[in-house]
């Protein structure tokens, strides 16, 4: 290659000509021998890379090329610093992101102009271009591990075959390959939670990167760095800094989130054609000349416009206007231990792992772990008492790693079980041993498992032909296992294995709420019966029989653990944790927090190593208080819901709203400050509707007692009244649906029953004064939580497999019957605020295909009115405004808003999930129309809700 006026030396020819000499080696030549050959190669060989993502970043010519010469001189710098020195690719990568967002940082103080106002776009891909979404991945690339970026920067950005890239690092063609497969994934994840989608095919994506050239002039420019002694300020300027590191990336992490958008983009197939059009040159066409604009972008702002922010700090989705609630101390967790120093180690459902910091409210950026195979719908990974190990299943095999240190560290596998249908696992105390029960699946019973981690292997224990385990629980010592199983309890030898007693307990003992004492001679535990009603028992584990003179606490108890003395037990509740001293028989101490949602593996709280700080996850946030005071270590910690936003709210004035989340909590805020005014506890029912008196100074909901409804003062959250159902009819599981009539003057409610035979009933009482004016029994026994009052209360809507509506006067007649709607509603649907309509999404199968269509029902007429096809799920939802003209859809991720009366599409938001399951229960669970129809209101499985603007509809 020649370059103008220049020869290429014989030793850099040599190096180009001959086989690919490793990245590696190149480094180490210009390290220990200053060798501008080896250096020069290097400029060659990840030149045109390095300046597409400068371009790519940089929409000014001159400046992609200062920022292109800045990461050489980078490296010229700091090459004795490179850590992995067979990543060079990866590491220019990252320092060419880094350095081309500072320069864009820098350039956008300096010609800031107001940002527009935020709006809800009809097509939010119209408004992000293909530079921007291959930029946004150059940053979440940048982001990987070297050990992931290496290969895909050489394999997907080089255009190098795995081969190739296997001898340019010096790797085995099986490492590029399984690491180029788990960096896309980790990819793919991180982009996801940015509101982006990644194809499969990243490498068709950055267009002709390998085929890329660097203008001869800048080519040579950059291959004289390392004998120049001096360079442009503004080069030197940019170089400064780039090094990768944590710091690095936090000083940049407000730049990151800027690129956040409002819009499903889905990077491939699928693409509008303008953005196909837009990815396929983003990496081609010309640059703009210093200081001028893209051809197109008249009205184009300096800078993109500032991230809005909640109330602690926290990024909000793109034009969402409030978050009420907050993301501090929220996760999804199954599962945590605690290490020496107080750092906790937490493991949610898709294996991702964190640390918290004793001084931090946030985690580090969640660690994916390599878990493979068919996916096991029981997986709840856990993570063993001292923080050291991660456990996590497939449907066929459970896996253990170390926990690991931080993103930059591979995780290390300990061990693989060959072990189907996992049902439940657990550490033993000192993390040597992983107790796995399993299901009973195609004529295997269910089994039991003692496996060792130091030599891998999984040894089968008796368990007497058992079919179902509901919990297992080692003693403090480890030398004991306990479980329940089939109204039975059993008991293990844990060092042999060895079955030591097996026997049916009198009354239902609560599957995680039992423990036994630190030598496995006491067996704590609550036992239920029909109803709400517990009873605790101590008892000896081998025999059954009671131990006198040791009383536990009362009330509903979720989970049970021994402290580490072997004589105070930890309880958890709906209102956080009790410590409570058993011979006593009196609480020691209360530590107040969001309750603990339903899980499959309840995991109890537990003391740091220190006794300092008491710690425990209720499956949507990491709780910690100071052991001695009970105070929260973290005041966001209590804000708000510990579990996912079911139900939703508006005071007719719509200065409040009130919500209700799965951990049993309502919570009232201001609506204009998003500020929490109060909350109470609240049953652990589903419920419908939280309804506001007609002048707003009180609302009614279900709960906190079974079969009761409350009103409370809708500004101090004081309880006014109880309204509760006939005691002398059959007994009433759950209040699911309480609303206010219009003149404020009566309260009817929708409740269950305890048992499947007995009928549901809708009762009415007179507001003022809780008396019972009427109980109205419904004749078929479908009836249960999934079902809605209208506002009046004089229709009640079913969903799941029989949708219907009834007038709860006739409650034998379909209302829905003539309407011959396409299929029927998981849902319940949702009335309007006037209840003069009702809106539902609806699923029919054809051809074994389900297709999916938002209906809007009149209550007149009891009559589809508009009938719109959807690209939805089985958890869509909808809600209609009061004018009866826009619909609302959830459709995964995104709220859809359509005008009923064309059909039209009239805009989309979108809220990702943040790395909430969502196959635990959707990602927007919740929403609702301020009665002006001018917001909406939506709650999350992250355990807060949003607010968001509602788009104008044509001429309006």
């Amino acid at each position: 290659m020649t370059v103008p006026n220049r020869v290429v030396p014989p030793r850099l020819l040599n190096l180009l000509t001959a086989a690919p000499v490793p990245d590696a080696d190149l480094l180490s030549r210009f390290t220990q021998f200053r060798d501008g050959a080896a250096f020069a190669a290097l400029v060659e060989r990840h030149g045109p890379m390095v300046l597409r993502v400068c371009r790519r970043t940089l929409w000014d010519a001159h400046t992609a090329e200062d920022a292109f010469q800045a990461t050489f001189l980078a490296l010229v710098r700091g090459a004795g610093r490179v850590r992995k020195t067979a990543s060079v690719a990866a590491w220019l990568h990252g320092a060419a992101v880094r350095i081309s967002l500072k320069a864009r940082g820098t350039a956008a103080r300096a010609h800031r102009t107001p940002a527009p106002p935020a709006r809800c776009s009809p097509d939010p891909l119209a408004e992000i271009t293909g530079r921007e979404l291959v930029s946004a991945i150059d940053e979440e690339l940048a982001r990987l591990p070297d050990r992931f970026r290496a290969a895909i920067t050489l394999c997907c950005l080089e255009g190098l075959s795995q081969d190739e890239a296997a001898r340019r690092l010096g790797w085995s063609a099986a490492s590029v390959r399984g690491r180029l497969e788990r960096g896309r994934e980790r990819l793919r994840v991180r982009l996801v939670r940015r509101g982006l989608a990644l194809a499969a095919g990243l490498g068709s994506l950055i267009i002709d990167e390998a085929h890329a050239t660097v203008p001869p002039r800048l080519l040579a420019r950059v291959i004289e760095l390392p004998t120049l002694g001096s360079v442009p300020p503004r080069v030197a300027e940019m170089a400064a800094g780039a090094a990768p590191s944590g710091a690095a990336w936090k000083a940049v992490a407000v730049a990151l989130v800027v690129l956040a958008v409002g819009g499903a983009a889905a990077i491939g197939s699928g693409n509008p054609p303008q953005i196909a059009t837009e990815l396929a040159t983003a990496s081609t066409m010309p640059l703009a000349p210093s200081g001028a604009r893209p051809e197109g972008g008249a009205g184009r702002p300096a800078a993109d416009p500032p991230v809005k922010t909640d109330r602690y700090g926290d990024p909000l989705p793109a034009g969402a206007i409030m978050r009420l609630g907050t993301l501090r101390t929220r996760a999804p967790i199954t599962g945590f231990g605690i290490e020496a120093d107080g750092t906790v180690v937490t493991v949610g459902p898709g294996a991702d792992v964190r640390r918290w910091h004793a001084t931090d409210d946030r985690s580090d950026e969640p660690i994916a772990l390599p878990l493979t195979g068919p996916a096991n719908t029981n997986n709840e990974p856990q993570v063993s008492p001292d923080g050291k190990l991660v456990a996590a299943c497939s449907r066929d095999k459970v896996f253990v790693w170390e926990a690991p240190a931080d993103a930059k560290a591979e995780p290390k596998p300990v061990a693989t079980f060959d072990l189907a249908h996992t049902r439940l696992f657990r550490f033993a105390p000192d993390g040597r041993t992983l107790a796995v029960v399993t299901e009973a699946w195609n004529m295997v019973p269910a089994g039991a498992f003692l496996c060792d981690l130091k030599t891998q292997t999984a040894a089968a224990i008796d368990t007497g032909g058992v079919s179902y385990f509901e919990g297992i629980a080692f003693s403090g010592d480890g030398k004991r296992l306990g479980a329940v199983a089939d109204a039975s309890f059993i008991l293990w030898d844990a060092t042999t294995g060895k079955q030591l007693t097996k026997y049916q307990t009198s009354g239902r003992m609560s599957a995680a709420a039992f423990a036994l004492n630190h030598t496995g001679d006491t067996l704590a535990a609550a036992y239920s019966y029909s109803g709400p009603k517990t009873e605790f028992r101590f008892t000896d584990p081998e025999t059954g029989k009671k131990k006198d003179g040791l009383t536990g606490p009362d009330g509903d108890i979720y989970w049970l653990t021994y402290a580490a003395d072997g004589k105070t037990l930890l309880a958890g509740d709906p209102g956080g944790v009790r410590w409570w001293n058993t011979v006593a028989g009196k609480l020691v101490r209360r530590y107040e927090g969001v309750a603990h949602r339903s899980a499959l593996q309840q995991v109890p709280a537990r003391f740091t190593q220190d006794g300092k700080v008491l710690v425990f996850q209720n499956g949507s946030a990491l709780l910690r208080w100071n052991a001695e005071t009970g105070k929260p270590l973290f005041p966001e910690q209590d804000i708000g819901h510990g579990a996912t936003v079911t139900t939703v709210g508006v005071s007719p004035d719509s200065t409040r709203v009130a919500t209700r989340g799965l951990d049993s909590r309502l919570c009232v805020w201001d609506a204009a400050t998003g500020k929490r005014l109060w909350h109470a506890p609240d049953a652990r029912t589903n419920v419908a509707d939280i309804d506001f008196g007609p002048d707003g100074t009180f609302l009614v909901v279900g709960g906190p007692k079974w079969g009761e409804a409350t009103k409370y003062d809708a500004a101090t959250g004081k309880a006014l009244l109880t309204f509760a159902v006939d005691p002398k009819g059959p007994k009433q599981a759950g209040v699911f649906s309480a609303r206010v009539s219009k003149d404020g003057k009566t309260v009817v409610a929708h409740t269950g029953p305890y048992k499947a035979s007995d009928p549901a009933f809708v009762t009415t009482w007179n507001a003022t004064t809780g008396e019972r004016l009427k109980s109205s029994p419904l004749s078929d026994s479908k009836w249960h939580e999934f079902s809605a009052l209208s506002p009046d209360g004089e229709y009640l809507a079913r969903g799941m497999i029989d949708s219907r509506v009834v007038a709860v006067a006739a409650p034998d007649r379909d209302l829905l019957a003539d309407a011959k709607l396409p299929g029927s509603s998981r849902q319940p649907g949702r009335f309007s605020a006037d209840g003069r309509w009702l809106a539902l999404v609806i699923s029919e199968r054809a051809g074994g295909v389900p297709k999916y269509f938002a209906v809007l029902v009149s209550t007149t007429t009891w009559r589809a009115v508009s009938t719109i096809p959807l690209t939805a799920d089985f958890r869509s939802r909808a809600a209609v405004a009061s004018d009866g003209r826009t619909l609302a859809v959830t459709v995964g991720d995104a709220i859809e808003f359509y005008d009923a009366a064309t059909q039209k599409l009239l805009g989309r938001h979108r809220a990702p999930p943040g790395g909430w399951e969502e196959f635990r229960s959707g990602i927007i669970s919740a929403l609702s129309f301020t009665p002006d129809g001018t917001k909406l209101i939506t709650g999350h499985a992250d355990t807060t809700a949003l607010v968001w603007p509602v788009p104008a509809r044509p001429g309006k």
